[in-house]
């Protein structure tokens, strides 16, 4: 006789919310013992994944009935609008909303858009795009692997021995044992790592009164040595591509339409593509955006710095550069261009593997386009930017935009107005913060994000030895919604390292590989149960608000009121007496808002704000640079270098044709094609192209590059089944001529080894790849998260269920410039199973 099982009353009540009845043993059993298909004709479904019998018909009465509250998405950093509807206090549907991220990145685009496509549906928020990442968001608020309660570790450090212990004991803990850090090794003892996207004001305040300068965030892991490469040109870190007024596109190593940094991007590319313009990509991966562009054009990983050089080369050759705005806009033509000289596309083909004659053809038709006073638009991303010449390979690429005077105009990449919440930063003074940072920042990495650099950390414990006198070893660490463990370069040193560290606390919603080897984990919220503030990557001012639309599932704090609760417990106040936990939850982003732009500017209080999660104002603004201005009261113009300066000496603008403008925002505050910058520090200042330090030996012969996709964030959406289900692990991409050399087919079980490491993968024979390439997805390869991120779903691939984790494989290096983790540069070989 089968055990009979008792059945949750959670289960029950769950099912009574849905089916206005009680569920019985005989409900039960009518779906376990094989009678899905009466269950499923008599209309009821199991949602094993929610915890919920669901009976179709009542789940449509459902959807009528309840309430829709608007927020914003964090399933990815894409921050998309959302709304969603909450039944009797349970979220049951999301979809998204009428906010510019979702459908245009230009004021213009965007009012067109909308209108357009509300008048087709009938309904503004059906314009809201949502991609499956945002779709599946409900299977990560009631993922019954979440953790649920605080655990500290019992025996050794990952050992997996664990003890549930109350909140009010978590912050008592981890406020006793920071104190003891702090005075056995001083303030900047504590290292601290946290996502880019959430709460992050409330723990750079914390850092900044404990009194550690060691902060650190998601951004070194993305897009550094891009932000380094563009301020170098242009001085904005993240300038914005406009596809959809652009004539000719040219983007190098950026998904755009597959990794969907913004779910705007498929739209604006497509309709930029309707309306005409010509599409060209740059990659070793035949991905969507290639799939979907004009050209695909596979290159040799980590040399789109050399084709951006003789791009730059033909361009001068063949008089097609823009010379009086080059004249008037830019510095160091002369020797950017004696530097091209010789970077011909016939010596670029034998970096690149790129035909010259494709060289020269685009480059040729790229210049015209330009000359015949049509946009052109070029755009660079991860690809090229996760390699050890990351930094000056960007620089050239994007120089081509001076050279075109393709600047902030539409069509082009723009400087966005971004504006958001207004942070009242802690005011501190205390020695520690006046130390040289733990990573180098700004002294070995000349130029550093304020995100940080991970591996300069890692490696400073590991080896005990200090980048820059002074500036200490860390003895404890946080870690914030980040899986250290899986997304840094070089998974055995990362392991090392935390193990090292005396003291770790890891705040996250599921037991990580990292939080695997803490000494206290606390569990993290999801989106949907907090507050967030989202300035949109969008080219006009516009601000989402993420809220909490259903009460802790867990019955959890949220990561600020931990923090909040941590500081009051050590009585933590800055210099003036001032602490961030004086205020309630609410009040503390009430706080933020309401010392903003947005209350007066759209004419909406807090309460307003928060109702609609959305705020905007202004238009998009084109050739900023143009903006005339006045010297400043007690400044002058310096003659010489034609620089407006205040009275404090500092540059706020240059005279250009008789007039005094805004300039960009760099040290001539003209574009620079030799940057002062770098010439300041001993450098040529020009786009030197270097050799990348990893590649491929005679005992390592192939290229493996990562790559990410929309059905995944990272490493932590991969115990979401939905997910999974789309893609459940990543095979080792394979180019077709390159796996008929080796002997391999399509499903081969293999193991892939670099000088790192060797691990188990299955082969997928593609034509999508550069021959010379192998590629992984990334994120995969979990041990710890959760059965479903391990494997469970994944029957047909009982070789590596989990799939294969990609940074394993890699060195473990930071890009000498940026200190961006190289991720995407190693030699590999494959070995038949």
């Amino acid at each position: 006789m089968a055990e009979k099982r008792a059945i949750p009353k959670e289960e029950q009540d769950l099912f009574e919310q849905a089916t206005g009845k009680r569920f019985s043993r005989r409900d039960f059993l009518k779906w376990t013992s094989g009678l899905a298909g009466a269950a499923i004709a008599s209309g009821l479904i199991w949602d094993g994944k929610l915890g919920i019998f669901r009976d179709a018909g009542a789940q449509e009465k459902h959807l009528k009935n309840g309430e829709w509250i608007y927020s914003n998405c964090n399933m990815c950093g894409g921050q998309s609008g959302i709304k969603v509807k909450v039944v009797n206090g349970r979220a049951v549907k999301i979809e998204g909303m009428a906010n510019p991220n979702n459908i245009a990145n230009t004021s213009a685009n965007y009012e067109q858009a909308l209108k357009e496509l509300s008048a087709l549906y009938n309904d503004p928020d059906a314009a809201g795009r949502l991609c499956s990442k945002g779709n599946s968001g409900l299977r990560a608020l009631y993922d019954p692997d979440r953790l649920k309660t605080p655990m500290v570790r019992v025996g050794e450090r990952g050992g997996g021995k664990w003890k549930a212990i109350s909140w009010e004991e978590a912050v008592a803990q981890v406020a006793e044992n920071l104190q003891k850090i702090k005075e056995k090794y001083g303030p900047e003892s504590l290292a601290w790592f946290s996502e880019d996207h959430s709460f992050t004001h409330i723990q750079q305040d914390f850092c900044k009164i404990y009194g550690t300068p060691n902060y650190h965030n998601h951004s070194n892991l993305c897009d550094v040595s891009r932000k380094a490469s563009f301020k170098l040109v242009m001085g904005d870190e993240r300038p914005l591509a406009d596809f959809e007024d652009t004539s000719y596109a040219l983007v190098f190593g950026w998904n755009l339409l597959g990794a969907t940094k913004w779910i705007l991007l498929p739209g604006i590319w497509n309709r930029g593509r309707a309306k005409g313009a010509k599409m060209v990509y740059v990659d070793p991966f035949y991905n969507q955006a290639a799939a979907k562009s004009d050209e695909w054009v596979p290159i040799r990983p980590g040399t789109d710095g050399a084709m951006a050089l003789a791009i730059g080369h033909v361009l001068i050759r063949k008089d097609l550069v823009n010379k009086a705005f080059v004249g008037e806009w830019c510095v160091g033509y002369d020797e950017y261009a004696e530097y091209v000289a010789d970077k011909t596309p016939e010596w670029a083909e034998k970096v690149t593997s790129v035909p010259a004659k494709t060289i020269e053809r685009i480059a040729t038709e790229m210049g015209e386009t330009a000359k015949a006073g049509k946009p052109v638009l070029i755009d660079t991303w991860s690809g090229p930017g996760h390699h050890t010449n990351a930094t000056l390979g960007g620089y050239a690429i994007t120089a081509l935009t001076a050279l075109l005077g393709m600047v902030d105009k539409p069509g082009t990449m723009i400087n966005p107005d971004k504006k958001g919440s207004k942070h009242h930063s802690v005011a501190m003074n205390l020695p520690s913060l006046s130390k040289p940072r733990v990573d180098g920042k700004g002294s070995k990495y000349l130029l550093g994000h304020g995100s940080g650099i991970y591996i300069e950390t890692r490696d400073v414990v590991l080896s005990g030895k200090e980048t820059t006198p002074g500036s200490g070893i860390p003895k404890a660490g946080v870690f914030v919604f980040q899986n250290f463990v899986m997304s840094v370069p070089n998974t055995k040193k990362n392991i090392e390292f935390i193990k090292k560290l005396e003291y770790v606390v890891v705040n996250d919603t599921h037991m990580s590989e990292t939080a695997e080897l803490a000494d206290i984990v606390i569990p993290g919220s999801v989106y949907l149960e907090r507050y967030d503030f989202n300035s949109h990557w969008v080219t006009w001012p516009v601000m989402g608000m993420r809220k909490p639309v259903v009460k802790s599932v867990i019955n959890g704090m949220t990561e600020v009121e931990f923090f909040m609760a941590l500081m009051k417990k050590m009585g933590m106040k800055d210099e003036k007496g001032h602490s961030p936990a004086a205020f309630t939850y609410d009040a503390l982003y009430k706080d933020e808002y309401d010392a903003s732009d947005f209350p007066k500017k759209t004419n909406k209080d807090w309460e307003a704000f928060k109702k609609a999660s959305l705020g905007m104002f202004g238009k998009t603004e084109y050739e900023k640079f143009r903006k005339e201005i006045k010297v400043p009261e007690g400044g002058g113009v310096d003659e010489k270098t034609g620089l407006v300066k205040d009275k404090d000496g500092k540059a706020v603008g240059v005279k250009v044709g008789g007039k005094l403008a805004q300039g960009f925002n760099t040290p001539t505050r003209k574009l620079e094609l030799a940057s002062t910058l770098l010439k300041k520090h001993k450098l040529s200042g020009l786009p030197e192209y270097s050799v990348p330090e990893d590649r491929p030996t005679s005992e390592f012969p192939l290229h493996l590059i990562n790559f990410k996709q929309n059905e995944h964030t990272h490493s932590r959406t991969f115990n979401n089944d939905y997910l999974m289900e789309m893609k459940p692990d990543n095979p080792l991409l394979v180019n077709s001529a390159t796996a008929a050399r080796l002997g391999l087919k399509d499903g081969d079980a293999i193991w892939l080894e670099s000088p790192y490491a060797k691990a188990k993968a299955t082969v997928q024979v593609t034509e999508r790849i550069h021959p010379e390439v192998v590629a992984l997805q990334h994120g995969y390869g979990h041990w710890g998260l959760g059965k479903i991120a391990r494997g469970s779903l994944n029957k047909a691939n009982p070789w590596c269920p989990a799939g294969t984790a990609d940074g394993q494989f890699f060195a473990g290096k930071a890009e000498k410039f940026s200190g961006q983790i190289v991720a995407k540069e190693v030699g590999v070989k494959i070995i038949k199973a």
